[in-house]
C-alpha cells in the first residue's frame, strides 16, 4: 500500500500543479476570449451585413435593450406597428449585423476542459460555444448559435419558438420559427435571405417554403440553386420553446465549472494521499520485532544471524 499512496501522492501533486497553471492562464487571458491555441479564427468574408460597431452589446442584457430601442424608435414613428409582428424581424436582422458566420469556440483562455476534452476525442463540437452569453463575447457565431441568441431573446419577451434543422447530401443549417398570429414565420439570421421577399408572403413558415422552391431561390438569390435546393427541402422541425442544446449547455457548464476548480480536487488528493502515506510508514515502524529461534537460543530478528 506505501507503494500505492506514494505514487497516488506525486501523481496527484503533478495534476495539481498543471491545472492551477491552466487556472491561473484562463483568469490571466479571459479578456481575450476570441484568441485560441491552435483555432484559426473566421475570416469576415465583406458579404454579409455584419456591423462592427455592434460589437458593443457584449452581454445579452445589452442586446435585448438594443432590440428594444430599436422597436421603440420605429413604433413611434408608426403607432400602428405590431409588437408581435416586428420585433422578430429586429431581433434577427441586429443578430445578423452583430456577426458574421463562423463557430466561436472555447478556448484554454475560458473553458479548457472542454477544449481538453475536444481535442482528445477529436470532436470540435464539444467546444462550439452553445450558452448565450459567451456566444455574445465573439464577433461570429455559426447557424445554430446565432438562432440560439434570437430564441433566447424572443423567450423572454412570451414568444413561442422552434428550432428548424436542415440535412441536405451536401450541406447543413439551422434556423428557427416564431409563432404569431396564429402560425409559425421562419428566420434564418446566418445566411440572410431577402427579408422583403419573405414579407411578401407575410413571412412563411418552412412548411410553405419547402413547397415553393422559387420562393426559396429568390429569396437566397446570393447562394446557388444547388445549394439552397439541397438544403431547405430536407428540413426537420423541434419542439416549440423546447430547451436550447440542453446537453452541451450541461456539458459546457459543468466543464466550465471544472475549469476553475479541479486544481483543488486534486489538490485534496494529494493532502488525503499523503497522509495515508505517512500513516502507512507510521504503522510499519511501531510493528514489534519478530524473534529468531536457533540452538534454543532467542535472539531479536534485528540481530539473527
Amino acid at each position: 500500500m506505501k507503494k500505492l499512496y506514494f505514487i497516488l501522492q506525486w501523481s496527484a501533486f503533478l495534476a495539481f500543479n498543471f491545472f492551477l497553471l491552466l487556472t491561473v492562464y484562463q483568469l490571466a487571458m479571459k479578456d481575450t476570449s476570441t484568441t485560441k491555441i491552435g483555432y484559426q479564427a473566421p475570416v469576415y468574408d465583406q458579404q454579409e451585413e455584419y456591423d462592427p460597431s455592434l460589437l458593443r452589446l457584449n452581454s445579452m442584457k445589452k442586446l435585448e435593450l438594443y432590440c428594444d430601442s430599436l422597436f421603440a424608435e420605429k413604433s413611434y414613428r408608426d403607432t400602428k406597428l405590431k409588437f408581435e409582428e416586428e420585433y422578430p424581424s429586429l431581433v434577427s436582422a441586429a443578430i445578423s449585423k452583430r456577426f458574421y458566420h463562423g463557430y466561436s469556440v472555447y478556448g484554454f483562455n475560458d473553458n479548457f476542459v472542454a477544449t481538453l476534452f475536444s481535442s482528445m476525442i477529436s470532436v470540435q463540437g464539444l467546444s462550439a460555444i452553445v450558452i448565450p452569453e459567451d456566444i455574445i463575447k465573439f464577433p461570429y457565431a455559426a447557424c445554430s448559435q446565432q438562432s440560439i441568441l434570437v430564441m433566447d431573446i424572443l423567450r423572454k419577451k412570451g414568444f413561442k419558438t422552434r428550432k428548424v434543422g436542415f440535412q441536405g447530401k451536401k450541406y447543413g443549417h439551422f434556423c428557427f420559427e416564431v409563432f404569431y398570429q396564429g402560425s409559425w414565420h421562419f428566420f434564418d439570421p446566418d445566411m440572410e435571405p431577402d427579408a422583403a421577399v419573405l414579407a411578401a408572403y407575410n413571412r412563411p413558415g418552412i412548411e410553405f417554403l419547402a413547397r415553393n422552391p422559387g420562393v426559396l431561390e429568390t429569396a437566397y438569390r446570393k447562394y446557388t440553386k444547388d445549394m439552397v435546393l439541397d438544403i431547405f427541402p430536407n428540413y426537420h422541425l423541434g419542439i416549440a420553446n423546447a430547451a436550447l442544446a440542453p446537453k452541451a449547455s450541461l456539458f459546457h457548464r459543468v466543464t466550465g465549472f471544472l475549469s476553475y476548480t479541479m486544481w483543488f480536487f486534486f489538490l485534496m488528493l494529494f493532502v488525503w494521499a499523503r497522509r495515508k502515506l505517512k500513516n502507512a510508514r507510521a504503522a510499519v515502524g511501531k510493528q514489534p520485532a519478530k524473534i529468531a529461534v536457533m540452538d534454543n537460543v532467542a535472539y531479536p530478528s534485528r540481530f539473527a544471524l
